[in-house]
């Protein structure tokens, strides 16, 4: 429908520009009424970790304020957007999928898709508690990959995953 009538898909889905979502330089004060989510040029690794050489900022989302508060009641300041490498998050995250993380949400007692660092690299993952109190189980939804289990302090959790994106 949005290629048909050239309107932003975020005008069908709020119903006015103000619904819409705006590409911003990172020098740039966010539009009026808006809130903005940095994009890195950083890749979290769905499959065996993603080396990061740098964390710059490449631009920022300008969002509207009621679809982030939809998401998460965490600072504009706490949330990042990132992108996915590889296959092992298949079907929920694709190979290019871009991902809306809240750094603010670290804490691993609740299950989720994360962000985490271990090693030298980044890999989105589902994490889940554990048997024991000092582990979590790191789990890929693509069942080729093995579950793997690791004590917390072998990983560092970087944020939570909220929300995610890709092309069609």
């Amino acid at each position: 429908y949005a290629r048909a009538f050239r309107v932003a898909p975020e005008w069908l889905l709020f119903g006015s520009s103000d619904g819409e979502i705006e590409h911003v330089s990172p020098t740039e004060a966010p539009p009026a009424g808006k809130h903005l989510v940095t994009v890195f040029d950083i890749q979290a690794s769905a499959g065996f970790g993603a080396v990061i050489d740098a964390e710059e900022p490449v631009y920022s989302l300008a969002f509207p304020p009621q679809y982030l508060a939809r998401l998460t009641r965490s600072s504009p300041q706490n949330l990042a957007i990132i992108s996915v490498k590889g296959d092992s998050m298949e079907p929920t995250l694709l190979d290019d999928d871009i991902v809306l993380l809240d750094t603010s949400k670290r804490d691993l007692s609740y299950d989720g898709l994360f962000v985490l660092r271990y090693g030298d690299a980044l890999h989105v993952k589902r994490v889940t508690r554990n048997a024991r109190p000092d582990h979590v189980t790191v789990l890929s939804d693509n069942r080729v990959y093995p579950p793997v289990d690791y004590r917390l302090d072998e990983i560092e959790p970087v944020g939570k995953v909220l929300w995610y994106g890709r092309k069609v």
